[in-house]
C-alpha cells in the first residue's frame, strides 16, 4: 500500500509499494491536481494490472472524484505506472471543466 499521508482524502486501491522518488512523483501530481479541482473533494484511485506472458504490465488506472456529492470518472491504461496515473488525473480534470461549462 501506497503511503501518501499528506492527502487524508486520497484512497489508493490495488497499487504496489513505490520507492521515494516514484512517491514523489505521485505526490507532486497529486498536489497539482487538488490545487485545480479543490481540497474539499475526496479521490479514489484503483489500479488493475495486465501481464500478457511478458516481463512488463499494462496499468489500467480507473479514478472516481467526488465533489458536494457529486462524482466524475475517468480511466486510463499505459504501460508506464506513473504516467497512467497523471493522465488518469488529468482526464478527470476535463470531466470536471466540461461540467462546470455546461453551467454557464
Amino acid at each position: 500500500m501506497v503511503n501518501l499521508s499528506e492527502f487524508p482524502n486520497v484512497k489508493l486501491i490495488k497499487f504496489p509499494e513505490l520507492d521515494e522518488v516514484d512517491l514523489a512523483l505521485v505526490s507532486k501530481a497529486l498536489t497539482h491536481f487538488f490545487k485545480k479541482v479543490g481540497s474539499d473533494s475526496e479521490l479514489q484511485l484503483s489500479l488493475k494490472e495486465y501481464k500478457k506472458g511478458g516481463l512488463r504490465a499494462q496499468h489500467e488506472v480507473h479514478a472516481r472524484l467526488t465533489i458536494n456529492g457529486k462524482s466524475f470518472f475517468a480511466e486510463y491504461v499505459d504501460w508506464q505506472l506513473l504516467e497512467t496515473i497523471q493522465n488518469v488525473l488529468k482526464k478527470i480534470e476535463k470531466e470536471i471543466s466540461k461540467e462546470i461549462n455546461k453551467k454557464e
